[in-house]
């Protein structure tokens, strides 16, 4: 396949914690509990984070995915299922990887203990 990911950049993490922030939270509880392991594995990470967005941001996933490749999100939509796979593989492969993963789980913590001190409406 014929994809080249581009690299990541400040505004990802903040693009990812946002996607995050609507998924459930368990499901974002297990992400930065894979994030947060000593041996991290970006791949597994990659794909139990893809996994949940797919299912609970999937259009904002999608944009982001479409970009990530500079391609249209129609035209994205449109790519065979594989190109998912070697999106996630090749994050995988970014040597930046373990730190961007680190700041989106901040982010998220961030957002969770905000949310938490809201009061119920």
């Amino acid at each position: 396949m014929d994809i080249k990911v581009r690299d990541l950049n400040v505004d990802d993490v903040f693009t990812v914690a946002e996607m995050l922030g609507k998924i459930t939270k368990s499901a974002r509880a297990e992400l930065i509990r894979a994030i947060e392991k000593k041996k991290i594995n970006p791949m597994e990470i990659g794909m139990v984070f893809a996994q949940s967005l797919c299912v609970e941001a999937k259009e904002d996933m999608k944009a982001w995915m479409a970009e990530l490749v500079e391609k249209p999100v129609k035209e994205f939509g449109k790519m065979p299922p594989r190109t998912l796979i070697e999106i996630v593989k090749q994050l995988a492969e970014k040597d930046d990887i373990k730190d961007f993963l680190a700041q989106v789980s901040l982010r998220v913590k961030e957002w969770e203990e905000t949310e938490s001190t809201k009061p119920s409406t």
